[in-house]
């Protein structure tokens, strides 16, 4: 495992060209703010100035509660809620406090791959499965017994997911109740949780999953894509007190207080349902155009029922040269044609996975590089 997140490399790789890749690997062209929010943060920007008070926390959690009820219809209390400064901070709380080197994490792949890094990092042995696209990438559980006799400590897993953009069946989340009633703690990285575009979006710790019946359950909510909005966007990990509160008092002496305006600005996205709905409306036309480039232009892409992203296999061939895996497809793209995705390299399969939040002329450039691509 390469010690430099690959994110990281693969932004450094875009800033080298100094605005010359197509970026379709983190996106050039995020949903823009409302100017209505752009104001607000103007309005409110001494606020970052003062660090949030346990009042505002409060106020935050209560702020949660109602989103997490409407767009899930999940009842929890406020206490059952910790803001955390994005996302990879909240799983980093979440290995912190539930993991030891003794233990075995069960992670999907392919999906996000933070999770998997941070818990190697704290000594846990990570237990990759592989997502099957013929099963629409549904966790299909080969170690369900290893969990049943207790082996395995915790189920990580990244639904709605990224990249395949796949959801839960009601039998799969029925599944993981089964598998989590066993005593693993089942550890949901929901990011995307409400763009969900052909289905009602779902949370596990809602219907299936109540809190006060299964303790062992955690979410973690963000809104990285829904509100570009960088250092200020928080969030947050939901779950039953006795799994929470241990990460709240980690929290108070392991991370710097987050300012009252990260929790406000956050608390302001909460509130915005019509943001959520546009999101919804905007994103699914963006990856079917992007869907039909790439396959005019010859790769194979798989369908998203979520997310931002659409996923591809890797081509036998680029411009006439052989691909061997992921990372030398991707190489290949930036290095010839100055085009940046992210790969995925699994045990079993390659893919590469293209941002929708691409600019319009960047899917243009795109298309007209058919000749030269030759993909096969």
């Amino acid at each position: 495992m390469s010690e430099k997140y690959p994110f990281t490399l693969i932004k450094e790789s875009i800033a080298k060209r100094r605005g010359k890749a197509l970026d379709f690997a983190v996106g050039s062209q995020p949903f823009p703010l409302s100017s209505e929010m752009a104001e607000w943060i103007q309005k409110n920007s001494e606020l970052a100035l003062a660090p949030a008070t346990p009042k505002d926390t409060a106020q935050f959690a209560l702020t949660a509660t109602g989103y997490l009820k409407k767009q899930y219809g999940l009842d929890i209390s406020p206490q059952d809620i910790l803001p955390t400064a994005g996302g990879r901070a909240g799983m980093s709380i979440v290995a912190a406090c539930t993991l030891s080197p003794a233990d075995t994490v069960l992670v999907t792949e392919p999906g996000y791959p933070a999770f998997a890094r941070i818990a190697a990092q704290f000594g846990a042995n990570v237990i990759a499965s592989q997502l099957n696209p013929d099963s629409d990438f549904s966790p299909e559980f080969e170690y369900s017994e290893d969990i049943a006799r207790g082996s395995i400590s915790m189920l990580a897993i990244n639904y709605p997911n990224n990249p395949s953009g796949a959801t839960l069946s009601q039998a799969v989340r029925d599944k993981l109740r089964d598998l989590a009633s066993h005593g693993a703690t089942l550890f949901n990285d929901a990011t995307y949780g409400p763009l969900v575009y052909n289905q009602a979006p779902h949370s596990l710790l809602s219907e299936a999953f109540p809190a006060n019946n299964n303790p062992k359950v955690l979410e973690l909510h963000s809104f990285s894509k829904l509100f570009p909005i960088g250092p200020l966007a928080v969030s947050f990990l939901v779950g039953a007190q006795d799994l929470i509160q241990p990460m709240v008092v980690f929290s108070e002496y392991s991370s710097s207080p987050l300012s009252r305006l990260q929790l406000a600005t956050t608390a302001e996205c909460l509130r915005d349902e019509d943001r959520i709905q546009q999101f919804r409306d905007h994103i699914p036309n963006r990856l079917d155009l992007l869907r039909s480039v790439l396959t005019d232009i010859g790769f194979k892409t798989f369908s998203a029922n979520s997310g931002t992203y659409l996923l591809c296999e890797v081509p036998q061939s680029i411009a006439d040269k052989p691909i061997s895996s992921a990372q030398s497809a991707a190489k290949q793209l930036m290095d010839t044609f100055d085009i940046a995705v992210v790969p995925l390299g699994t045990q079993e399969r390659a893919y590469l996975r293209f941002s929708g939040l691409y600019r319009s002329d960047d899917l243009e450039r795109l298309a007209a590089l058919r000749p030269k691509l030759l993909i096969r």
